[in-house]
This record gives C-alpha cells, structure tokens and sequence, in this order.
C-alpha cells in the first residue's frame, strides 16, 4: 500500500557493493564517510561536520562540547524524544522542562522569559514532525541569555528555517540516521557547527586515537544517494499529505494548521486526536477546546457512526488496517522533581502527549494508485 522503508532503491545497492568491491568498507574512513560529511556540511551551511554511532550519541556529544557540566541545568521541552532527556541526565546535569508552544510541538519561546536559574548553561530544543521550532526566538534568547544552543534536526534533514536549513541555527546542529529516519543507515548520526572551538572538543572526547564512536563506511555508502533524493521525497511527501487532508476529512481537522509546509521534512504527520472527554480537565493551561482548530471530538469507545473514537481505538482501528501509525511520545509533565525542575503545569506537553497519533513518513511516499487506496484506509465507518 505504500513504499517500503528502509528504501530499496538500486543506488543504495550500486553504492554498498562499490564499497565492498574496492575494499573501501574495511577502512577507518573511507571515501564515503568523507564526501558524506563534506555533503552534510553543504546541507546545512556548517564547517564543520563529525560523523557518529547513533544520532543519541550525537546528542550527548553536543551538550558536553557546549560545556555542559554536572550541576548544569540544560532546559528542554517537556514533550520531546525521551532520550534528550537521558542524554541531560547522563552528563550529571539537570533538565529544566518548559511547556510546549500552542502553535507547535517544541519549546514555546515565551516560556524561556520565565526561567531565572543561573545554573543554566544550554537550551537543547528539537524540530518536531516538520513543523519547525521557534527556532530565530529561541536563537534570540540564548544570545541574550549567555545559554548555548543544541539544535536536535533529527527529524528533518534538509529542512529550511526562516532562511537557514535546520541544523545551522544552533552552536551545535544534530542529525540522525536511524532506521525510521528520512535518511537512514540503520543507525549513525551526525554533529554540525560553525564553531571551530566546539568542533576541536569534538576531536578531544572522539579521538582515542581511532575514532571511538564511529559511522562505518558501508553506512557513509547507503546514505549518499538518498541525499541525491532528499528534495524529491519531501517534494512527494507534501503532496501526499495534502492529497489525503482533502480527502479524508477528520484527518484535515486532526491536523488542523500544524501541517508541514512545501519544503519541510515530514518525518512524522501529526494527527490531534482529542482524548475521551474528562481526562483534560477544564482550564489546564494549553488544553485544545472542543471544536478548536486541530482537534477532533474523541471518545474511549467506537462512538457514533462518523465520529472519530479516541486515540487508543482509533490507532488500533488503522494497525489492522495496515497503516504506518502509532501514538506520539510520553509527555514528561509527570516526571519526578528529583530528577528535573519545570515551568508551570506542562499543559500544553499533557495534551500531546495525550492525544497525538503519528503517520510515518513511509506512508507519504506513496504516490498515484498508492494515494487512493490510503485515502481509502484512513475513512472511518459512516
């Protein structure tokens, strides 16, 4: 029903078996894992740019070349992959949750304007499910602030930003290619600064002397010809979405105005599904009312014919159907005190994290034929 991913594309095998052919894949840096690099750098209008393991790693990586040191506070939105979270804790630092912005899923800007913590020494906010962080706001503030800045673009390589690409904004950018990412080599990520100062510590925490945390060359060798695609799949992914929003109309208001403009890189759509009536209570700061733009009426049963059932039966409903879908990340407003401070009640993070079903990107390459038969898979009984 829709394009296998990992992609099967004869480039990436053409790639792959050059390297092995030409004995490349057995070298601590070969070819590919250079020009991948010199490429990455290209993307994302960066100097310099390091290779990793895993985009995780990454992400630890850049918090310790920005300085961040036991004690630290490292403020993050309390709606964002978990492992963010852990990479805080795992320097020693301590994460300082913020609320998520009304019109995204990332650090709402204005509550940055509330923190007083002298502890803090960085600011780690992620682009979510192509819809762009408060990036220039947040940039803004940090400069103001004395507080660095982590740009996680996991999510959306290739992806612009009021004028820059995503990645370039931060005194570190990250990349990931993981196994569901729109680049992928199973595992692998990426670090990219501007900062020749960051990118020496790079050297100092890597090198050992081979590099510690390395991207192989067969890795280097699959990713390159998917950067030769990268504009045309993002290109392919927001007609598909705006095909299956025309048709399907609770999907339309489930989405509401929070869907990937032209040019994004749609990772994840993002689907508000509100939860089953009662469990937002009334007034909790950055609930979605009912009949609000971007929400759907939910309930914990199946519902009247036509509606749309809560979140939990409505995925379930589309799994046996076959499609890509699942539920977004746990909202962390809930998390112990011991482990994290946090600004205000988190509300915003709750309904997200309540409420969110996500459709992968594999499922918005389809094309043609493919388009119809999901638009098709996403009606809901009548």
């Amino acid at each position: 029903m829709f394009p296998a991913w990992p992609p099967q594309w004869p480039e990436i095998a053409e790639s792959v078996a050059e390297s092995i052919a030409s004995g490349n894949w057995g070298r601590y840096q070969g070819p590919a894992a250079v020009e991948l690099a010199d490429q990455l750098c290209q993307l994302t209008a960066s100097k310099r740019c390091r290779l990793t393991s895993s985009g995780s790693v990454a992400v630890e990586l850049a918090l310790r070349s920005v300085g961040v040191l036991p004690g630290d506070q490292v403020i993050c939105c309390g709606y964002d992959y978990p492992g963010n979270f852990r990479a805080i804790e795992l320097l020693g630092a301590r994460p300082l949750l913020v609320d998520a912005d009304p019109a995204g899923f990332s650090i709402d800007p204005g509550q940055l304007d509330e923190v007083s913590d002298s502890r803090v020494r960085a600011v780690l906010v992620s682009h979510l499910y192509g819809i762009p962080a408060q990036i220039a706001s947040i940039r803004s503030l940090c400069d103001r602030r004395g507080w660095k800045l982590v740009e996680d673009a996991c999510q959306v390589p290739g992806m612009w930003v009021d004028g820059r690409p995503a990645a370039a904004w931060g005194d570190v950018g990250v990349y990931s290619f993981g196994g569901s990412k729109p680049l992928t080599a199973g595992t692998g990520g990426a670090l990219l600064t501007n900062d020749d100062s960051v990118a020496s510590k790079w050297n100092v925490l890597l090198d050992r002397p081979s590099n510690a945390m390395p991207l192989s060359e067969l890795q280097a060798a699959a990713l390159l010809p998917q950067l030769l695609r990268l504009e045309q799949c993002n290109q392919i992914r927001h007609e598909t979405t705006q095909f299956l929003l025309n048709a399907v109309d609770w999907l339309r208001d489930a989405v509401g105005d929070l869907q990937p403009v032209c040019g994004a890189t749609c990772y994840k759509l993002a689907a508000n599904v509100n939860a089953a009536p009662g469990s937002v209570p009334a007034g909790v700061p950055g609930s979605v009312p009912a009949g609000a733009p971007g929400s759907v009426p939910g309930r914990d049963h199946a519902g009247a014919p036509g509606s749309v059932p809560g979140r939990d039966h409505l995925l379930a409903m589309l799994v046996a159907r076959g499609l890509p879908v699942g539920a977004g990340y746990r909202s962390m407003h809930r998390s112990s005190d011991r482990r994290c401070g946090k600004v205000g009640q988190l509300g915003r993070c709750r309904i997200l994290g309540e409420q969110l079903c996500l459709f992968d990107h594999s499922m918005l390459l389809a094309t043609g034929e493919q388009r119809e038969r999901l638009a098709a898979a996403l009606k809901l009984p009548q």
